[in-house]
């Protein structure tokens, strides 16, 4: 059975996002900075009367802020405890495919606390980095709680 993936573009790599996790796709929008917030995180933004995080997706797998021109998107993402706003440089694909072209990637050195790809897949001669949703706000959790383990502990 195929399903519907969000593609998305950062640093010249395409990713994708299972659809079923998405609300919409909206065009950047007025942000309100907060104090003290992880780099990653650009703000809070008000959309259909819901203040969501903005998650800048470049920043957090690239540790590059994204620059924001007409392309850029906000993928509302919907998770079992909340819903964010990923901000992307563009998206403007929405591929179908059947998810055992999801082949698993194992990558040297990299750490399984912050595992948060499902695999890649190869479609039309693109390879498509496959996002777990859930994995990558778990692993957003897991960074700010050793952050602030180590920060208790000095």
């Amino acid at each position: 059975m195929n399903t519907n993936f969000v593609l998305f573009n950062i640093e010249g790599g395409t990713y994708g996002i299972d659809i079923n996790n998405i609300v919409s796709i909206e065009k950047v929008s007025k942000t309100t900075h907060t104090p003290q917030m992880p780099d990653y995180m650009v703000g809070i933004v008000s959309i259909r009367g819901q203040v969501l995080p903005i998650i800048d997706s470049k920043k957090l797998l690239y540790n590059q802020a994204s620059q924001i021109d007409q392309n850029t998107r906000y993928i509302l993402i919907e998770t079992e405890h909340t819903t964010i706003a990923f901000m992307v440089e563009s998206t403007n694909e929405i591929i179908n495919f059947d998810p055992s072209l999801i082949k698993p990637v194992s990558l040297v050195g990299s750490s399984s606390s912050y595992s948060f790809l499902d695999g890649v897949a190869l479609v039309e001669d693109r390879i498509i980095s496959i996002i777990n949703i859930q994995e990558l706000i778990s692993s957003i959790d897991n960074i700010e709680k050793i952050k602030t383990d180590f920060l208790t502990e000095v």
